[in-house]
């Protein structure tokens, strides 16, 4: 073979690798180039995860803190209307302070619209305790209707107006408060979970 043709044939060789050594450069350029276009994506996923979670506990914590906000106001003025009422029971029956029948029946009312406030508000065994205070309240008012009443058709004040009897169930009523307001210490102490994120979900869209 001549020494032309051998050199023609080397030369074209060695282009040829040259060639194929740049495109294999490249080649590896461009999975480099997608290996971390891959791992900037996959970061900002998870960047964009944890700033979604952040966010999502914050309206959790948010939301919680305003319930339990509510919740206290409810209970704080359910217990401020149970005493009022008791208070307007012994002031009718004994005439300790000047009240009618309306007055108390009103300030009865007043109560109950509170105890509906605690109802929709909770937390369940709030509501029951709530309940107990409410129904020993109505006792209360029911039995001083009554003793009013009995004064006012025979024109004098029944004998031990406030009698053992009222006594009793207004010492079981400071009982059934008491319970009530330090349940709701240890409420307010000792706050619940984050509840699940599709309860909180609801209860936003509710009071939208």
């Amino acid at each position: 073979m001549q020494p032309e043709l051998i050199g023609a044939l080397a030369g074209a060789g060695a282009a040829t690798l040259v060639g194929c050594l740049a495109l294999y450069g490249a080649l590896r350029q461009v999975s480099a180039a997608h290996r971390a276009a891959d791992v900037a994506a996959e970061a900002a996923r998870e960047a964009a995860e944890a700033a979604r979670e952040a966010a999502e506990h914050t309206t959790r914590a948010t939301h919680q803190q305003w319930r339990q906000a509510s919740q206290r106001d409810a209970a704080v003025a359910f217990a401020l209307a149970a005493e009022d009422s008791v208070t307007a029971c012994r002031d009718l029956v004994t005439s300790y302070q000047p009240i009618t029948g309306n007055e108390e029946e009103a300030i009865f009312r007043s109560m109950g619209r509170a105890y509906d406030v605690v109802k929709a508000e909770g937390p369940q065994f709030l509501i029951e305790k709530a309940a107990a205070v409410y129904d020993i309240a109505a006792v209360i008012s029911e039995c001083a209707a009554l003793h009013h009443l009995e004064a006012t058709e025979t024109g004098r004040t029944p004998d031990g107006a406030w009698s053992h009897d009222l006594n009793a169930c207004e010492g079981r009523f400071r009982r059934l408060l008491h319970d009530f307001r330090e349940a709701l210490r240890t409420y307010l102490d000792n706050p619940p979970a984050d509840r699940p994120e599709d309860e909180v979900r609801q209860e936003l869209r509710a009071a939208a």
